[in-house]
C-alpha cells in the first residue's frame, strides 16, 4: 500500500536556465527583470544558467556597447527617473556576461 505521505517536493527539482541575448535583449525591460531573477536564482539556490549570445559579442553585452548598447542607453531614457532600476540591469548585463556561455559568432 503506497503511503500518503510522498518524499517529492519541488525544491529538490534542478533546474537549467538557457539565457539567449541579442541585439534587441537590452531593449526589453521584461527580458532585464527576468535577468535579475535569474541571476537572483542562480546565487540562492545554486542553478545552472548557459547564457548564448546569438550574433552580439559578450563584450557588447557585459559594457553595453554597439548596437547591443545602442539598444540599452535608449531604455536608460524611458526610464531615466528609475536609476536604480537602470544600474541593477547595468550591473546584471555584466554579471552575466561574465559567466561562461555560447558565442555563437564562433560557430558557423
Amino acid at each position: 500500500m503506497a503511503s500518503s505521505s510522498s518524499s517529492f517536493s519541488p525544491s529538490k527539482l534542478s533546474y537549467d536556465v538557457f539565457l539567449s541575448f541579442r541585439e534587441n535583449y537590452a531593449s526589453s525591460r521584461w527580458c532585464l527583470d527576468e535577468l535579475l531573477k535569474i541571476l537572483e536564482c542562480m546565487k540562492a539556490m545554486g542553478r545552472l544558467v548557459v547564457h548564448i549570445f546569438y550574433h552580439v559579442n559578450p563584450s557588447d553585452v557585459r559594457n553595453q556597447t554597439g548596437n547591443f548598447g545602442e539598444a540599452f542607453a535608449k531604455l536608460k531614457e524611458r526610464f531615466k527617473e528609475s536609476i536604480d532600476r537602470v544600474e541593477r540591469w547595468s550591473s546584471a548585463l555584466r554579471e552575466a556576461a561574465n559567466l561562461s556561455g555560447w558565442d555563437s559568432n564562433n560557430y558557423r
